[in-house]
């Protein structure tokens, strides 16, 4: 079991990137946590936007990706939220919450009436 756990985080290690610089990445992470700590992030956009560059390969996913996710909170994974967490050094229900205020707002309620109908 340890040495799944020690390959497992072997495997969610970020590699290294020369495109990203990590002084922009470091300050761009240090101004989400505290806006997050304030509650001055309103939108899961504005971790995305916080430096485009690094902020993929932190995340550990493509560009594409982390643009349609954070665009979109709702597709957001529990995964997802918990890395936005562990690299922003941020409490999961601050972000948690953030994301799921965003996604009520574009949350369209599912009709269901057709299938109670006899």
């Amino acid at each position: 079991m340890a040495r799944q756990h020690i390959a497992n985080k072997i495997n969610n290690t970020a590699k290294y990137e020369r495109r990203v610089n990590p002084v922009t990445l470091q300050e761009a992470l240090r101004n989400l946590k505290s806006r997050f700590a304030t509650g001055d992030v309103k939108s899961m956009r504005e971790v995305a936007s916080a430096y485009a560059t690094g902020m993929p390969f932190a995340l550990g996913m493509s560009y594409d990706t982390m643009i349609k996710r954070f665009h979109n909170p709702e597709q957001l994974t529990i995964g997802d939220l918990l890395t936005i967490s562990d690299i922003t050094d941020t409490d999961v229900k601050v972000v948690l919450e953030v994301a799921l205020t965003e996604a009520k707002k574009n949350h369209i309620q599912r009709d269901i009436t057709n299938l109670l109908t006899t």
